[in-house]
């Protein structure tokens, strides 16, 4: 990709300091397959698979569905410490409002003031506005608003507590915790932590640390052993149901590019503001692969240095985690799983409410009438008064976005 697609001598101003990272890990395990650092180790000297620095982007909103499998949302009218108990376990059908420039609320439904003291109003890529809009079909568009809204009505602490579980450090450049915008992706973790915590989405739920050094020996003599201890993140059922909602990702929505012939995968693109880097994180049943994309000088000593913008880059009018990272992704993964069994997910069990939030309004059941008999010779029987719930229909932008 990079020598067929990037050009710093033709566009320099785009061009320049493009640099990749990746990292592969066999999901039941946790040992590191394979990485890539960059293109030339004596020139550069940065390992980009580990790499910490560059924001993950909507990747993170697989750890907002599984906070909201796990923990639930909060009761409004109660204090913001609550069991689960007194939450709201959520479905992946749930309804949130996906409309651009949404007024983000804290979970009672106060207005969210940033440190400006202004309105929070969370934009989508492209300034879609989605309106009323499923969970699942959040995630296959990365509709941002839906999740940061459901975020802090699960509490982004709890949030990170999935992120942690599944594999991430603490310590991982992880972001503020106590802002809307944790829940889409201001965290900066590498490749490699990546590719490992998806990879516990894979093993419906079961996290093992990664890991690239099995056996050492001295004198013959083994001085040290990798030991695997898996530890269970969270249940099968919600590790199930996010990757459902993933492998929807990559089936339908913006994963499309990623698509491996006669295999299932999941995964998740993530682009950032700015358009200062973009990912692919994604996994079958048996490896777990994440791919990162920045652009940022390799001069360790040029202390202002910062990510920069990737408009222009590859000649791509703007970079997504669907292009070059997805694209990346399937070319790898088309090798690594060569020879390998086609093996299907677990089918997912429905879990959760169907929940209604951020300013979507669900509707109000009305009981179907009871007809008045006929005579007849054998009259059929009243039918009961059922509740009907209609499904709302599938969102159409208002805007377009190439």
């Amino acid at each position: 990709v990079y020598k067929a697609k990037i050009r710093p001598k033709d566009r320099p101003e785009t061009d320049t300091h493009v640099e990749f990272g990746g990292a592969s890990v066999d999901a039941k395990t946790g040992a590191i397959i394979a990485t890539y650092g960059g293109q030339d180790a004596t020139t550069h000297f940065t390992n980009n698979a580990d790499a910490t620095g560059a924001q993950v982007g909507s990747t993170w909103k697989p750890y907002v569905l599984a906070a909201a499998m796990q923990y639930g949302v909060r009761d409004p009218s109660r204090g913001p410490v609550q069991s689960n108990s007194e939450r709201t376990q959520v479905s992946q059908e749930s309804i949130y409002n996906g409309d651009d420039g949404l007024r983000i609320r804290d979970y009672t439904g106060k207005i969210w003031l940033n440190e400006n003291d202004e309105e929070w109003r969370q934009t989508n890529d492209g300034n879609y506005d989605y309106g009323e809009i499923d969970l699942r079909t959040a995630m296959e568009k990365s509709a941002n608003s839906p999740f940061v809204q459901l975020g802090m009505d699960v509490g982004p602490d709890k949030v990170k507590d999935v992120a942690v579980a599944s594999g991430l450090r603490d310590d991982d450049f992880m972001a503020d915790a106590t802002v809307p915008s944790f829940s889409i992706g201001t965290s900066s973790p590498s490749a490699i932590r990546m590719a490992g915590s998806y990879a516990t989405f894979a093993t419906s739920g079961q996290q093992n640390d990664t890991y690239s050094v099995t056996e050492v020996k001295k004198g013959g003599e083994v001085v040290f052993q990798h030991k695997k201890k898996p530890k269970r993140a969270f249940s099968p059922d919600i590790a199930d149901n996010v990757t459902d909602v993933l492998k929807n990702v990559v089936e339908n929505g913006t994963g499309t590019p990623a698509q491996l012939e006669g295999r299932e995968a999941a995964g998740k693109t993530g682009t950032t503001d700015g358009n200062r880097s973009a990912w692919f994180v994604g996994y079958t049943p048996q490896i777990s692969t994440a791919i990162s994309m920045f652009r940022l000088d390799d001069d360790e000593t040029n202390k202002k240095r910062e990510f920069l913008k990737m408009f222009g880059t590859g000649g791509e009018k703007k970079i997504h985690g669907a292009s070059f990272p997805a694209s990346i992704w399937h070319d790898y993964m088309t090798g690594a799983m060569k020879g390998k069994k086609a093996i299907s997910f677990p089918e997912p069990k429905d879990l959760g409410d169907v929940v209604w939030g951020g300013g979507a309004v669900s509707p109000s059941p009305t009981p179907s009438p009871t007809p008045s008999p006929t005579p007849s010779e054998e009259p059929p029987p009243s039918p009961t008064p059922t509740q009907t719930t209609p499904t709302p229909p599938s969102p159409t932008p208002t805007r377009t976005c190439s």
